[in-house]
């Protein structure tokens, strides 16, 4: 065995047979001083494919130069693979010897797509990923066409539990997207809008038996996404997410807090006690520290969470009634208390007219509402999907090609959350 060859495959990870090395040297290509590793790539058959005769000549080389694998990006590695070719004495068909380092008529080796592909599962520019494997940005995107049909198309499957929402992308456009409510959430689908036609028709797809499958529905309140349900899913309950009904009422106490505030003097204790530590007001009342003591240099005191909240209640009976209200539905979603939730809606006296308009949104989606009280799926896992696709949008800079978004949307998805074969 050639002690180069041995070698060079080693460094390579290279293990097939017909492919031998025998030199290697520097060379400037591209402006770039390169690694080159020349090798000869031998016809393994003895054969014609074309005709089965036995008697095959041989007909020279043919010379490519194949990118491969670096360690150093400004350093690139490429092989020059002779090629033996050979010619059938019966048929004159000509051949050509092929090799598993290189596909045929390829100049990109296989480990090097592999690595783009591993890559573009990060969250990385299509142009780093280019430079880094000693490629084109427009290949990159070549590749990326390649992954554009990873959603499922099996049209006899749906989640148990679904998830629906949308997110902004390509030129500020709103798009729908529906996932796993349970396991491991992986997308189910993302469709280019969000119009309610797109959405039916897209379901529509499936039989009406696959759809009488699915036993939950999360929305936020959207009503036409609860429209669709309805109409898609006849057997499903959908699910109100509870994350929306909690920003709700904390929206509605804080423009209530600030509209308090502003009845004031800005130099005026009551406006001070409003306008800092904000954020106490909207934390769960449960979740305030009544033992630990801190200096708050606005009120020039030292007070607990607790103390520092209840001052500024006792300023206003409109914001007090409001607070408490908030904190009365917040701890009955929690503790899925569905009567006393209702009584609480129906009961709540004194509240401002922003929690009032809340309140009465309540009421007009009450069953919806409950179910969300009872039910321990959410929106979280289709907001979390959300924030990865921000993020992969933030790091390209944006994308203008919607399939390039989608194989990208994917392949992340590959990475941090594994798909499960279904059954």
């Amino acid at each position: 065995m050639d002690p180069v060859d041995n070698n060079i495959k080693f460094a390579l990870s290279i293990k097939d047979p017909n492919v031998v090395f025998y030199k290697y040297n520097y060379q400037v290509i591209k402006a770039k001083r390169a690694k080159v590793y020349i090798a000869t790539v031998k016809f393994d058959q003895k054969h014609c494919a074309n005709c089965g005769f036995c008697e095959l000549s041989h007909n020279g080389h043919y010379v490519s130069r194949v990118t491969y694998l670096a360690a150093n990006a400004s350093e690139p590695v490429y092989l020059e693979l002779h090629k033996e070719r050979v010619i059938c004495r019966n048929c004159k068909a000509s051949f050509m010897a092929t090799s598993d380092v290189v596909d045929k008529y390829c100049c990109i080796s296989r480990a090097t797509r592999q690595k783009v592909f591993m890559s573009l599962q990060d969250d990385r520019t299509q142009a780093s990923i280019a430079i880094d494997a000693g490629i084109s940005a427009s290949t990159v995107c070549r590749y990326l066409d390649n992954y554009d049909d990873l959603f499922r198309r099996n049209l006899n499957y749906l989640p148990v539990h679904l998830a629906m929402d949308e997110f902004r992308g390509i030129g500020g456009r709103l798009h729908f997207i529906c996932i796993n409510g349970a396991g491991e959430h992986e997308i189910q689908q993302i469709l280019p809008d969000r119009f309610k036609q797109s959405i039916t028709d897209y379901f529509k797809q499936f039989p009406a038996s696959v759809r009488a499958r699915v036993k939950t529905v999360t929305v936020d309140l959207n009503s036409y996404y609860q429209d669709i349900a309805k109409a898609m899913f006849p057997q499903a309950k959908i699910v109100i997410d509870r994350f929306h009904i909690v920003a709700m009422m904390t929206r509605a106490f804080n423009q209530t807090r600030v509209q308090t505030m502003k009845k004031y003097n800005k130099r005026s204790y009551e406006y001070r006690t409003l306008k800092f530590a904000w954020r106490l007001y909207l934390k769960c009342a449960g979740n305030l520290d009544e033992e630990h003591v801190f200096y708050d240099r606005h009120l020039r005191k030292q007070l607990t969470q607790l103390e520092r909240v209840e001052q500024g209640l006792t300023i206003n009976e409109e914001l007090k009634a409001s607070y408490e209200s908030m904190q009365s539905i917040m701890e009955n979603l929690k503790n899925q208390d569905k009567d006393k939730l209702v009584e609480d809606l129906y009961t709540s006296q004194n509240i401002s007219p922003y929690m009032k308009a809340v309140f009465q949104t309540f009421k007009k989606n009450l069953v919806v509402v409950l179910n969300a009280s009872e039910s321990d799926y959410t929106n979280g896992p289709v907001e979390g999907m959300n924030r990865m696709i921000k993020q992969i949008q933030r790091t390209a800079f944006g994308f203008r090609n919607y399939h390039h978004m989608i194989s990208r949307i994917k392949l992340r998805q590959m990475r941090t959350k594994p798909m499960k074969k279904q059954s």
